[in-house]
């Protein structure tokens, strides 16, 4: 009789393109992944994988019958955190470090306390190395900030919160215009290449300013110590939680014009067995923010 975990590494060889990625992904050898999907061709009576070389690819009849057994896997994990009166099961999720200083710290603090048979893993990282890994299965979702271009088809990006772009600078500069600090101080630049990065450039653009980059880096917290230091000013999204305004060392200005916001949200595959979770994930969010 075919089992669940048979189907998840079926599952794992057929999104990850072969059977050494699928093991890595389930914990199982190459070996093992071919016994099992072997055994579950046998069970079927039909051929699910093209073997090439270091590659496995799905047959026509393969990606139907795969289809089908993803909803099975959904509907039993759905069905696995729902059972009894409270949340539970496992979630892999990716996230930002500058979210869990934010709205997601709140989040996970409640989820400790309401829901505590649910085992959260967190992985840091940024937003556009969290895509493929959501699309691939090696996570079940993502907290990353909007995409610039829009996601695949087989994904779905669902806003949770949202946060201005503000100028910090030193106290020492605090009656000073954001036009007069973007034009004379030494700029922290947040990673052009990072999504939150593009964003910032293009605040920048609407300003018509192109301060003088001192320094590019990929932190928010980094960035805002330095400022705090007075190496410099920046732009940069105000963190839910952060206390920037609070510090003696540090000043945080809103940007002329409308506000220009970073908008955070959960990416997660349309079809995954983890939905039961993501939706309660969601609507934590939602009353956080509300």
């Amino acid at each position: 009789m075919p089992s669940i975990r048979q189907f998840r590494t079926a599952l794992a060889a057929a999104r990850l393109g072969s059977f050494v990625a699928a093991g890595r992904q389930v914990g199982l050898t190459q070996a093992a992944v071919s016994l099992q999907i072997k055994n579950l061709e046998s069970e079927l009576d039909t051929q699910l994988f093209e073997r090439r070389a270091q590659a496995a690819v799905p047959t026509a009849h393969g990606r139907q019958i795969l289809a089908e057994l993803e909803d099975l896997v959904a509907r039993y994990e759905q069905l696995l955190a729902q059972s009894g009166d409270a949340l539970r099961g496992s979630l892999r999720i990716g996230t930002l470090v500058s979210s869990l200083m934010g709205t997601f710290g709140t989040v996970l603090a409640r989820i400790k306390r309401d829901y505590p048979a649910l085992r959260i893993t967190l992985l840091a990282g940024q937003s556009a190395d969290f895509a493929a890994r959501v699309a691939s299965g090696e996570l079940d979702a993502a907290v990353v900030t909007e995409p610039p271009h829009g996601v695949e088809p087989a994904l779905v990006w669902t806003p949770l919160y949202q946060e201005p772009l503000v100028l910090i600078a030193a106290a020492r500069l605090r009656r000073k215009s954001v036009a007069s600090l973007l034009a004379s101080e030494p700029f922290l630049q947040f990673d052009r290449s990072l999504w939150t990065g593009r964003l910032i450039t293009e605040a920048l653009a609407r300003q018509g300013a192109s301060p003088g980059i001192i320094l590019e880096l990929n932190s928010i917290e980094a960035i805002a110590e330095l400022v705090r230091q007075d190496y410099g000013v920046a732009v940069v999204p105000l963190l839910a939680n952060a206390d920037w305004r609070a510090r003696k060392q540090l000043t945080a200005k809103p940007l002329p014009g409308p506000p220009i916001m970073r908008r955070v949200g959960m990416l997660e595959r349309r079809r995954h067995g983890k939905l039961a979770i993501t939706s309660t994930l969601r609507g934590l969010f939602a009353q956080s923010a509300g």
